[in-house]
């Protein structure tokens, strides 16, 4: 499993661009699993742990909070050009860490869900293990400042399945856009 903490500089040359992100959500959501989320930590040190799970949601379907393309002062991230991140409090309890997909003005977004690092097997969970808060919505991820992303180190076997928690989407919570590494024990629940 790759998870390490590296205490060093920032290495930016492996940072993924803004093309990478504008692609068709659906197809880059698929290729984001695996990749690397890069986060530097207050101390300096950078925590890196590869996606093991996420969930994609665009304005089309019920699942996702700008659905129909509405625009509100809580989903205004999920409007900005890929490669954005778009965090939010769920409950009022947990924040939630999306990263932006497509081109500015579309809403899609994937939920990242579970990391490969231990205490990360859930969306509230990895959130606080690595301190990504609502500070950080609307952060551009290409930038590699405090949070960034890295192509995926190989091309793991990935499973389907549908969206955890959205069962008011009706028939929309029956997609097959729940991606996850097969047979990960980092998730934040079976397939």
């Amino acid at each position: 499993m790759l998870h390490f903490v590296v205490f060093c500089d920032m290495i930016k040359e492996m940072i993924l661009t803004r093309d990478f992100f504008m692609g068709d959500p659906l197809v880059v959501a698929q290729q984001l699993v695996g990749c690397v989320l890069c986060r530097a930590m207050d101390d300096g040190t950078i925590i890196r742990a590869r996606i093991a799970e996420l969930e994609l949601y665009t304005a089309d379907e019920r699942g996702c909070h700008a659905y129909g393309n509405k625009c509100t002062p809580r989903n205004q991230a999920m409007f900005l050009s890929g490669g954005h991140a778009y965090v939010y409090l769920c409950y009022g309890l947990h924040q939630m860490f999306n990263i932006v997909l497509g081109s500015d003005g579309t809403a899609a977004a994937v939920l990242v869900r579970a990391l490969e690092w231990d205490g990360c097997d859930g969306p509230g969970k990895l959130t606080r293990q690595l301190n990504i808060t609502r500070d950080l919505n609307m952060l551009d991820l290409t930038q590699g400042t405090h949070l960034w992303l890295e192509p995926r180190p190989c091309i793991p076997k990935i499973e389907t399945g549908t969206r955890i928690g959205i069962d008011y989407a009706g028939a929309d919570a029956q997609l097959l856009w729940r991606f996850v590494i097969k047979d990960n024990p980092y998730l934040s629940r079976p397939v």
